[in-house]
């Protein structure tokens, strides 16, 4: 068993990220990879890049001295995570009502035997911090993630809410907020817009999210009210949820939670409005959490 790895793959819209894990919990360094994928392409296009960066990983493990044991694979929805179904239509659309689980054990690097698993990335990341980072002292967690989109996952009783299909229990990227949705203001396009309004302005210098987040570390002051002004209406559309769920442990992922410190004093409010939350921080493996989260769920597929 000790020669024995997992291959994790996190599946994104233009590329595959790939890690090998040992059985015993770690992420071997220097084992990463990352192949173009297309989400807009042929089922036949998608399946290459799948072929391939399961192909890299199983001989990047075999060169360090590891066999592969089973397959962990984080994956966007809406998508059965117990089947391995797809149902995306909106990105990945050639895998609609495609078994993509019955794909991967028919490749010959994987087989029929070899345990494949798959679970939404947002749940991922929250089994990876019970397990390995800033969760574990807690039993009622809520993980938000900031990037492209808003995601949103939580723990009962130190159990992860899956919804029938396994994906996270509650959304809320799609509560009603203002003229949109929250995902409208609190994502990506959200901080953008509050960048923007801030200024009186649409985005004439095409800025990124990072590059704003980057003048919040120089000071700048528009930057820094944009980022406090999504903070505020974090706060305040999380508040009531995070009450009904007594919510002890709050924690952000994320790429844009690599800028947190900016909003943090406005979501700090949280602590003394929610009586039961004791935590709030970034995710302590922000990198790293959906790969120790599907490492996890290995670990327990397997009986290790």
């Amino acid at each position: 068993m000790n020669n024995r790895c997992f291959l994790l793959l996190d599946v994104g819209g233009t590329f595959v990220k790939s890690v090998v894990a040992t059985l015993h919990g770690e992420l071997l360094p220097n084992t990463e990879t990352s192949v173009p994928i297309n989400s807009d392409g042929t089922r036949e296009e998608i399946e290459h890049s799948f072929a391939t960066v399961v192909a890299n990983g199983r001989a990047i493990a075999e060169y360090n001295g590891y066999l592969l044991a089973g397959v962990g694979i984080a994956f966007p929805g809406p998508f059965d995570y117990n089947t391995g179904v797809s149902y995306m239509t909106h990105k990945f659309a050639a895998l609609e009502n495609v078994s993509v689980k019955n794909f991967f054990h028919s490749l010959l690097d994987i087989g029929e035997d070899m345990p494949v698993v798959f679970m939404h990335d947002v749940t991922a990341a929250v089994l990876g911090e019970l397990r390995f980072g800033a969760a574990q002292d807690y039993k009622n967690v809520a993980v938000v993630t900031l990037g492209t989109g808003l995601g949103f996952s939580h723990t009962a009783d130190g159990e992860i809410q899956f919804s029938a299909m396994g994906s996270p229990s509650i959304s809320i990227y799609n509560r009603p907020y203002r003229d949109g949705v929250l995902e409208d203001y609190a994502s990506k396009r959200g901080f953008l817009r509050a960048y923007a309004e801030v200024r009186g302005e649409t985005n004439p210098e095409n800025l990124t999210v990072a590059m704003i987040g980057g003048m919040c570390g120089e000071g700048n002051a528009d930057a820094l009210k944009a980022f406090q002004n999504v903070g505020d209406i974090l706060a305040t559309e999380l508040k009531p949820l995070l009450e009904e769920l007594n919510i002890e442990c709050l924690l952000f992922g994320g790429q844009i939670s690599r800028s947190f410190r900016f909003m943090e004093p406005t979501i700090a409010r949280l602590k003394e409005e929610v009586p039961t939350l004791k935590h709030i921080s970034t995710m302590q493996n922000l990198s790293t959490a959906a790969p120790l989260g599907l490492l996890s769920k290995l670990r327990e597929e397997i009986g290790c």
